[in-house]
């Protein structure tokens, strides 16, 4: 399954070669969604651990796509949000994920892709219930 992933993102990173950032378009869709979601949040949700989480932050931020912003509740917080530079090539993000979707899953009927869903959510379940994964031992590379 790895080599799937791999080449599943080699097709995304292709098809937005034309973008400047570089294998961050997943936490960048997290962060829109997150409707201020902070860096501890980012990572639980990318399970993966907070150096991680600043070094994608930072790259998002230096090029253009992500600030952080005090949380005026607890000054110690900062929430992420999405800059207008994020929102107009989100719609292109979103567009090339469903159509990398749509080849990976060419020739499978609509029944096969809900149930090849359906045991993949099974698997993140398992995953995620997981003694050593609660434990943070294992990083999803």
């Amino acid at each position: 399954m790895d080599k799937i992933g791999k080449m599943f993102q080699a097709k995304i990173q292709s098809d937005l070669a034309h973008l400047d950032i570089d294998r961050s378009f997943y936490p960048l869709l997290l962060i829109e969604s997150g409707n201020g979601i902070t860096q501890q949040e980012l990572a639980s949700k990318l399970l993966c651990d907070k150096v991680q989480v600043v070094r994608i932050v930072d790259y998002l931020s230096s090029n253009g796509y992500v600030e952080r912003l005090q949380n005026p509740v607890d000054r110690r917080k900062y929430e992420l949000t999405i800059t207008d530079k994020a929102r107009k090539v989100l719609p292109d993000i979103k567009k090339t994920l469903e159509n990398a979707t749509s080849v990976a899953t060419n020739g499978l009927s609509e029944s096969q892709v809900n149930e090849l869903q359906n045991m993949l959510v099974i698997i993140e379940r398992n995953l995620l219930s997981d003694k050593h994964m609660k434990a943070g031992a294992g990083s999803p590379d």
